[in-house]
Parts: C-alpha cells; structure tokens; sequence
C-alpha cells in the first residue's frame, strides 16, 4: 500500500510545555540549538539541529574548530543531516524477503510505509518518535548533554517498541555515518578534507570504546606535536540490569560498500544475517560510529540502546570514565540534572500568567538573554563572574567564531552590543552584580568614545601578598608552590580547577570553598579585541545599564557618579584616521573610506606591558594606569559624540568604516552617512 507523498505538519505545545511539530520533515525547514550549558562543573557542548532526518546536524565543544560532527550553515544542514547525520537501518526478514526500514527518513526507503512521527523540543533537550504502522514499530531517540562531570557528551538513547501482533526479529545499525578526528580544525575540514584524511586515526577499539583524534598537529612545522585529546563513540545496552558494551563498526565501507553518499546500506542488506567485521581500517580516513545489534521483540516488547558521542582529555580519562558512564542509572540521572541545571536559570523569570504560552515564552527568552549575556556568579568577594556566555553561532548565523571554553565555570566571546543588550536588566534579577556592568563596559570605552567589538570574558591574577598564607590549610604543603606559580599568571576559575584536577591535587575542602578564598585574593581583568571594527551606536546602550542601575540603587548615584575612582580607559592599538586622509575621491563622487587603521607604533608599545596591556596610562602611555570617575568618563564620551555630529546636528558621523547595528546599512559610511 503506498502513501501519500506530502504530509500536512501540525504545531502545538502539550501538557509538559514542549513545542511539538508532527510530520516535521515536511514542515518548513528551520535550525535550532541546544543552550549550551553544562553547569559550574561541566565541560559544555554546542549542539545545533534541524527538522530534518534525526535533527542532530552538527556538534563539538569549545568552537566549530573542535567539531565531533561538521558544522554546516543553515541550507547545507537542512540537505546533509539526513544522511550524514545520525542513521537507524532496521532490517526484517519476512519470509524470504528482508525489509529495510529507516526511521525518521524522509526518502524513497520510506514511501511504502505508513509513517506518523513528531518532534518535541524543549529548552533542555530533544526527542523524535515516530510510529510505523505497516511495521507496527515504534521507534523514540532522546537527545540532551551532560551536564556537570569531566567531559562533554551528547546522549542520544534509542528505543524500538513492536506494537504489533507477531514477534519481530531485527538487526539493528544505529549512529553516525562520519565522525570528525579531534585535532580535524574547520579549514581543513572545508579546504582539505581529502588530505587531511592521512592524520586520522582510532585508538582503543580492543576496548569496544573507539578514540578518534589525529596522530599529530598537521601543521607544517619542524616541531611534531603529539595529539593527547580525542573524541570518541560509547554504544552499549542492558541485560539483567547489567550494561553491556558495543563496540562499533568504524569503517563506514563495511556497511555502505561502494555507496559513498550514505544513501543505502548495501552491504547491510546485501547479507541476510550481517556480522560485523573482523578487521577494520582503523587509519587514514573519514571513519564512521556505528552500533550493530540484534533483538528479539515479542508483542508489547521495547528494547533501548544507549549512546554516547563526546570528548574526552586522554584516552586514560576515557577508559576510566567507561565503567562510571555505564552504570545503571548514570545517564537518566544526568538526565534530570540537565534539565535541573536549565530549569534553575529560567527559575528567576518564573512567569504566572493567564496565557501559558507568554509563561514558557518568558523563560525561554531569558535563558536566550543568559547565552548571549552570561549568567553572573558572585563570589562572597564581590567578584562577579559571568558564566555561559558566547557570541551567537547558530546555522543561521555561520558567519560567527563563537567560543565556548571546555572548562568548568565556562564563559565564550561575545560582542560588545550583544552582551551589553543582555545583561541590561540583569541587576533586576541580580541585584548582587551592584554597578558590576557599569565599570565593565564603561572601561572598554576608549578615549576617542569608541570601543573593541569581541569580549572574550574576565581572568584573575593573584595579587603579590597574602594568598599564600591563606590557601595553606587547603592542600598539601607540596603544592602550595605549583599552585601559586599558576594564579600569578592570568587565569579563569574553571582553568584553576582543571589545572588541579590534571595534576591530580586534592583539596582538604570543597571545589566552591577553595575558589573563594583564591579570588578573594586576585584582581580581575576583562579581556577583549579589536575585532571588525568600531560601531557607531556601542556607546548608547550603556544609557540602559546606567537606567537599570539608577532604578535598584537611587541612593547610589552621587557614590558611582563622582566617588568611585575606579573607571579606565580602553586602550586600543586600531585608530580612526583624520579626515584628510580617509576622504577620498572616486572618479566624480567623494567618499569617506580606509577610516580605520592600525597605529604601529602604539602596538610595540601595548606589546611592552607586562600587565593590563590595552588600559590607558598616563606619561604618553609610558605612566601608571590613568584611573577616573564615571562622570569623567561620561563627559569624555559627550565631548566626543558631539564633535562627531554631521552637518545638521541630527546624528552621529558614520565616521570609522561601521554603521550602527543595521548591518545592512555597510554602504552608509563610505557615502558620510550618520
């Protein structure tokens, strides 16, 4: 019996608040992302998928040049993740015939199928069923991270139910037709896919666990630099409660044979009972990750399969991890403490409301605002920390390098606008952060009123006296050197408890404690970069932060205004060149181009500082650190902007190469737009 070719798609949102699309390979295509967000103690991932094929159509930690699954914008992953991404054969035998069925597939597998499937998206998570009633098979993966532990993960779990009325005998290949090498950066993958296939190796296959990395760093250098991180593929099961591993079939020409684009299995179906193969090339190519099973299932039977794609620092840490990973209940206890870890952030906009759907819009909204804004941790120091942040790199955004460190207390790059808009009511919901963001982007303001375009997030330094003393009773004497040596070096928290976790040091108190007393002892410094340029309207959206602040703390103004000398200035080595030499004619028209360039002499001498290189000092930038009051700061700015008015005093020069957010308006500059 065949079936209609075009399924309508239908939206709506059940009882537990997740957003379901049924039929959603034939609803308009769209991309979507995973948060990102592993918890203080967890190494997170970014996760990007599609309503298409099994939705997963890239993943990796720290940035698209650590990808465990290739990164494609938004139209390529839409074409790709069916077949490239995660793939389930299931192989009947009836009668003398074998039936392929694979589910989720939107192909010509499929057409003589009666398939019904949806997709259910949460905030913390993913899940996709669908039901094949031809078959009377049920088939349900559930995606989501894991949080707080020592590597990265994406768990996907499977499950097969026969809903039927006969017992179903069925084999079983579940997983992904390439997996990416640690070591593979996104150049090469784009560039030299082909070459760079000479690097790639698995290890540990004896251990039914394989290890994907590169041998060595493929850079052309004297130098060999041996690759210790890998990424790597944990399939397995239970029986009697007790896990049993699977080990995977790594070569993807032993299930597709001659089919290089993925779209059969040929091998797979060309055996009526497939075995997996003895000896596999474990070298020199694109290697796959699938798991190959066998079951048995009687009327009302459901088998679940388990999987784990992830990184891991070394090969000892993943062999170690094996046993604790695989325990019964480890994975529906990460689970929960997934959806716990997001669940507690969006808890502060706890919206109730006579319209449900403005409730979860509300938090979803706001967890948005923590992933472009960061989430802020306040040590009893006073401290402030943002976690979670990173410049938005969805599909739908390729043209971004975002960053999200694999460390514990993970913070990522982001624009200055971007942040600056998402942290504007955070002293509402965190009065604790007081004028926190005020000094942070007050003080990347440079002197000339412009600012540096990329955050890339705060690092402490300890300071010359004390910490020592302090941090005695906390570990053993033997390590009070190495550790200090590390904190008089810039670092982050999530870098400090790394670097004791890697050195194997054991603390006499608790992760939480020993932190507080190190950055009770260190000053923090915000790092950022020139990046694309300087835009016009940074500047004005500190108005909103200064609003905010005045709002919770109205007592506070005369102290932060005229008080508080503790405002710098950015100190940048790109400079706005003087109109002389950036208008220039262009056959009959004038235009205003090449406004920014980079001052030489200023670079040799930021690159002489040995602290706080890019803040402003006094003596022609050879003094101390030039500090001021936010009122200096403000007419400073106004000073600036006003000098910077066009012609008819009703906007603001587009006079260094950008526009304002508009990024459609790029051309507006070189025609002295404002």
């Amino acid at each position: 019996m065949k079936h209609t070719l075009e399924k309508k798609p239908k939206y709506y949102l059940d009882r537990d608040g997740a957003f379901v699309i049924e039929n959603y390979n034939h609803a308009k295509p769209f991309a979507n992302f995973f948060p990102g967000i592993a918890g203080k103690f967890g190494i997170p991932m970014w996760v990007f998928y599609v309503n298409r094929g099994q939705a997963i159509s890239s993943f990796g930690i720290k940035s698209k040049d650590q990808a465990i699954l290739e990164f494609y914008p938004a139209n390529k992953a839409w074409q790709i993740t069916p077949s490239c991404g995660f793939r389930t054969f299931i192989k009947l035998t009836q009668g003398a015939k074998s039936i392929l069925y694979e589910p989720f597939h939107n192909g010509s597998t499929n057409l003589e199928f009666d398939l019904v499937n949806k997709m259910k998206i949460t905030s913390h998570g993913l899940s996709l069923q669908e039901h094949n009633r031809t078959l009377g098979l049920e088939v349900n993966v559930d995606y989501f991270n894991i949080p707080n532990d020592s590597y990265a993960g994406l768990v996907r779990i499977v499950s097969i139910k026969n809903l039927g009325r006969k017992t179903r005998a069925i084999q079983l290949l579940d997983g992904l037709p390439q997996i990416i090498p640690y070591g593979t950066n996104h150049w090469c993958l784009k560039e030299m896919s082909r070459t760079i296939e000479a690097w790639m190796n698995i290890e540990n296959l004896e251990n039914s666990v394989p290890f994907y990395k590169l041998a060595v760093d493929p850079s052309d250098q004297p130098e060999v630099v041996h690759i210790k991180e890998g990424n790597f593929y944990l399939c397995f099961h239970y029986e009697n409660n007790q896990a049993c591993l699977i080990k995977p079939i790594v070569e993807p020409q032993n299930i597709f044979g001659p089919v290089t684009d993925f779209s059969c299995p040929r091998r797979f179906l060309s055996e009526k009972k497939f075995k997996a193969p003895r000896n596999e090339q474990f070298a020199n190519m694109t290697p796959c990750a699938f798991m190959l099973a066998e079951t048995e299932l009687r009327p009302g039977m459901e088998k679940t399969f388990y999987a784990v794609s992830g990184y891991m620092r070394s090969l000892k840490t993943l062999n170690s991890s094996v046993g604790r990973i695989t325990a019964a209940g480890y994975l529906t206890a990460k689970k929960d403490e997934n959806k716990q870890v997001i669940s507690e952030l969006e808890s502060n906009i706890t919206t109730s409301s006579s319209c449900r759907e403005y409730d979860l819009y509300a938090k979803q909204t706001y967890l948005d605002n923590i992933m472009r804004g960061g989430y802020p941790h306040v040590f009893n120091s006073g401290q402030v920390f943002y976690l979670y942040s990173r410049k938005h790199g969805d599909p739908e955004r390729d043209y971004n390098r975002f960053l999200l460190q694999p460390t514990y207390f993970s913070q990522g790059n982001g624009n200055y606008r971007d942040a600056n808009q998402n942290r504007r009511s955070d002293i509402w919901f965190n009065p604790e952060v007081k004028e926190e963001n005020i000094v942070s982007f007050f003080n990347l303001i440079q002197a000339d009123g412009f600012n540096p375009l990329v955050m890339k997030g705060a690092v402490f330094t300890a300071t010359e006296t004390g910490l020592g003393e302090k941090i005695q009773g906390l570990v053993d004497e033997k390590h009070l050197a190495t550790i200090q040596a590390f904190v008089k070096k810039p670092f982050t928290p999530g870098e400090l408890i790394m670097f004791l976790k890697e050195r194997e040091i054991i603390l006499k108190v608790t992760r939480e404690e020993f932190l507080e007393v190190v950055i009770s002892y260190c000053r923090k410094s915000e790092e950022a970069e020139h990046g694309d340029g300087f835009w016009t309207d940074h500047w004005a959206y500190n108005l909103d932060l200064l609003e905010s602040y005045l709002g919770v703390y109205p007592e506070s103004s005369a102290e932060l205004f005229f008080k508080k000398k503790i405002f710098t200035f950015f100190d940048n080595i790109e400079i706005v060149r003087p109109r002389q030499e950036k208008y220039v004619r262009c056959g009959n028209k004038f235009m205003q181009l090449h406004s920014v360039a980079l001052d030489h002499e200023k670079k040799e001498m930021v690159a002489k500082r040995a602290t706080s290189p890019h803040l402003v000092r006094t003596l022609y930038g050879q003094g101390e650190v030039y500090q001021t009051t936010l009122i200096n700061k403000l007419l400073c700015l106004l000073a600036n902007k006003l000098a910077s008015l066009d012609p008819f005093g009703t906007g603001i020069e587009m006079e260094a190469n950008k526009p304002n957010w508009y990024d459609s308006l790029n051309g507006l500059p070189a025609l002295f737009g404002s």
